[in-house]
């Protein structure tokens, strides 16, 4: 009997690193592999992948079950190229890790009990994020969408966020967001910043090394009068080193130059940090910066880097990880702005009002919720 087509594909089929190897040609759950894979992934660390393979017919459904029995994450199912009718399944060590300093009282947590419609509300997005475009002045080597000052720049139309954040207010959203590439490299952005504040509060993420001459004369322009517009700034280290290593040389140095711009005139600056497990010794030279530069407490995100785009290493996080963050682009709509890759799309038509994108994820969440034992988490992208 052949065997299906695969059903899972990470990122759209990117490579995954592989931690440890597993075979076996004729075992099934039944009859003893279940304690190979448990031995398998005991000598794993949380975040690493098992690559196991199998011509089990059977493979899929029982890993799959096997996944929601034991909290690791079923990643990609792929044929194996060397084998007829073998396949390899890339399992995850454990939950996704997906902050590294995890939100108190959050909300989900206390309805993870809940019967399932009301695990379905509170999973439902209830902010939007637009990347407005995809050219930027930095070329960072984990961006999770591949930005940079070669990339096709894919501007989404200005009347076209309007329009939708336009709908998200009226729906009872909370919150506008505006990333890229870098969103102060289109002209319009002063404009865009009245006509959503007008309607809902919003924040702006950029690198905020472009605040100078007359861009920034024309977005200062508009800041006043109490407008609710945040600007959420990538820093990744305390010093230079690491946030240049990632983002090009002189780089830290230009974004606090632009992180006290904004303080200057009063602008409320959130601090954004991505970081390897490896380099979570900056979390507190972070914290003190923040301390003084006077950036509070809850503006302060210290999330992984996630094993998208650009990046070569980092956490394996799966739409199926994560709670949803209705994002639109150029392309049309997505599950949530950490990737722009294929198995983070929704299947709703690009001219889809936010109603018709909110149907979609909604079905989506219900058949997550019905299908797994655990709950999903926030990945803060802001």
């Amino acid at each position: 009997m052949p065997n299906p087509t695969p059903t899972r594909s990470y990122g759209g089929g990117r490579p995954l690193p592989v931690h440890r190897e597993l075979e076996d040609g004729v075992a099934d759950l039944g009859s003893g592999l279940l304690l190979r894979l448990h031995a398998a992934m005991v000598g794993l660390r949380p975040g690493q992948i098992l690559r196991f393979t199998s011509p089990v017919p059977s493979m899929a459904e029982d890993l799959a079950a096997f996944e929601d029995a034991s909290g690791h994450g079923l990643l990609s199912v792929e044929d194996d190229p060397a084998r007829a009718g073998w396949r390899a399944f890339y399992i995850r060590k454990g939950r996704a890790r997906t902050d590294w300093e995890p939100a108190t009282g959050d909300d989900l947590h206390e309805t993870a009990a809940a019967p399932a419609a009301a695990r379905v509300d509170a999973l439902m997005p209830t902010r939007l994020w637009f990347y407005t475009n995809y050219d930027c002045n930095l070329q960072c080597d984990y961006c999770c969408v591949v930005a940079g000052p070669r990339a096709d720049p894919r501007r989404l139309d200005g009347a076209r966020i309007v329009g939708l954040a336009n709908e998200a207010a009226t729906a009872g959203f909370q919150r506008v967001f505006i990333t890229g590439g870098e969103p102060t490299l289109r002209p319009d952005v002063p404009d865009l910043i009245v006509a959503i504040t007008d309607r809902l509060p919003l924040t702006i993420l950029t690198n905020a090394m472009l605040l100078r001459g007359t861009r920034w004369d024309r977005i200062r322009a508009v800041l006043g009068s109490d407008r609710p517009v945040s600007f959420q700034v990538s820093l990744d280290s305390a010093g230079p080193a690491l946030h240049d290593a990632h983002r090009g040389p002189g780089s830290h140095a230009r974004a606090l130059t632009g992180i006290r711009t904004l303080l200057d005139v009063g602008a409320t600056v959130r601090l954004a940090a991505s970081l390897p497990e490896a380099h979570l010794g900056e979390l507190s030279g972070l914290h003190a910066l923040a301390d003084e530069l006077g950036i509070a407490a809850g503006d302060r995100i210290f999330r992984p880097i996630a094993l998208r785009g650009a990046a070569t290493e980092g956490e394996p996080i799966r739409a199926a990880d994560v709670a949803p963050e209705l994002t639109y682009d150029a392309d049309g709509w997505s599950w949530h702005p950490i990737s722009n890759d294929p198995d983070m799309r929704l299947p709703a038509a690009v001219d889809a009002t936010l109603a018709e994108a909110m149907a979609v994820v909604r079905t989506r969440l219900v058949d997550l919720v019905a299908g797994r034992a655990a709950r999903l988490d926030r990945f803060v992208c802001g």
